[in-house]
């Protein structure tokens, strides 16, 4: 049975976040990658406060493309400790399911 899923990963710049994206789509690894504008970002790393302003990526897969696809965001991604995170889906519009299950298979 078809399990579609959404990761997100933030990207320094827009750029290398659009060329990553087509590499992805370009080996179905996503059907669609969403690259929200420009945002601040304030998280501490090694103890102390931190900023900086970074891209929201949102990856449309399927559930069986999870692990590669995370294991091709860490092959390239620059950060150290990136933000990678799953997030299931329990439902959407079966139309658009059907069209990410046929872009990731």
């Amino acid at each position: 049975m078809f399990e579609p899923a959404i990761l997100m990963t933030t990207w320094p710049d827009q750029d290398s976040a659009e060329q990553q994206a087509k590499k992805w789509l370009n080996k179905n690894l996503v059907a669609c990658v969403n690259i929200l504008p420009r945002m601040k970002s304030l998280y501490i790393w090694n103890g102390e406060l931190q900023s900086g302003t970074e891209y929201q990526l949102l990856l449309k897969t399927s559930a069986h493309r999870v692990s590669e696809l995370e294991q091709a965001i860490l092959e390239v991604h620059p950060y150290e400790c990136p933000e990678i995170l799953h997030l299931p889906l329990t439902g959407g519009y079966v139309d658009y399911l059907n069209w990410i299950k046929g872009n990731t298979e």
